[in-house]
């Protein structure tokens, strides 16, 4: 029979108790650093008129109640609420009856999804080390 002695398991318990608790902030930190990218080529992308599609394109981290879980939401669809936001986002991207689709948020995110891992990646190695 194998008989063996683990020091410092309590400590070990506690931190992994204080990085459960710290998770969903890191989460949402680096998923907000790593929306930049994708953020970046929608601006850039967005039919521009007057500009203010462009301007109204912001990231927004997602409330979440559930454990170890956090989103964001890339794009102007919620800024309509907003001083200054348009509600003209889906149409421009999708298209109408009178109007062709001028796609700018699938291809940003096509665009930018590589380094956004990278950076979303960096961010949580940096958080855990």
């Amino acid at each position: 029979m194998i008989t063996a002695k683990v020091k410092g398991m309590s400590d070990l318990h506690a931190q992994l108790r204080k990085m459960e608790s710290l998770a969903p902030g890191v989460m949402a930190g680096a998923l907000k650093k790593a929306a930049k990218p994708i953020e970046d080529y929608e601006v850039g992308g967005a039919p521009v008129d007057s500009g203010s599609l462009a301007a109204s394109i912001h990231t927004r981290v997602m409330k979440s109640t559930a454990p170890g879980k956090a989103s964001v939401r890339i794009g102007p669809a919620w800024a309509i609420y907003e001083k200054g936001g348009v509600e003209y986002g889906r149409f421009a991207e999708f298209g109408t009856s009178k109007m062709p689709a001028q796609p700018f948020l699938r291809p940003a995110l096509d665009a930018g999804a590589d380094e956004a891992l990278d950076i979303f990646a960096r961010e949580i190695k940096k958080a855990i080390t």
